[in-house]
């Protein structure tokens, strides 16, 4: 195969032996970090893709990365909400931004709605 920079290479067959750049990637045992739709048999890039991309050609540009090391994802965003402070937060499950598993909602808030109007 043709190597196009450090740790990147054209893989052929792609689309039918392993359907994404991940596919290739975990097939030798590393981790896709980088992927890109070819142009013309090369290294020249047509347009970059995720990792998970289903391949649509037979050829495209894969990045792996170090075995078994995943790429760095960044942290999640800050909630908008002070979930942790909020009363009866059931064994501190944060469900998701501004969204908690409430105890006792039933006998003590009723609804949803008693449960908020109770924060503010």
């Amino acid at each position: 195969g043709l190597v196009c920079g450090p740790c990147r290479v054209l893989v052929d067959n792609s689309e039918t032996t392993y359907g994404t750049c991940e596919g290739y990637c975990a097939s030798i045992n590393r981790t896709c970090t980088g992927a890109w739709e070819e142009h013309g048999d090369s290294c020249l890039v047509d347009h970059p893709m995720e990792c998970f991309t289903q391949l649509k050609s037979s050829d495209a540009i894969c990045e792996c990365g170090e075995a078994g090391v995943a790429p760095a994802s960044p942290p999640p965003p800050p909630s908008p909400c002070d979930e942790q402070s909020w009363p009866d937060v059931d064994h501190g499950l944060v469900c998701g931004p501004c969204r908690v598993l409430v105890d006792n909602s039933e006998t003590t808030y009723g609804t949803c709605e008693g449960y908020c109007a109770s924060i503010n």
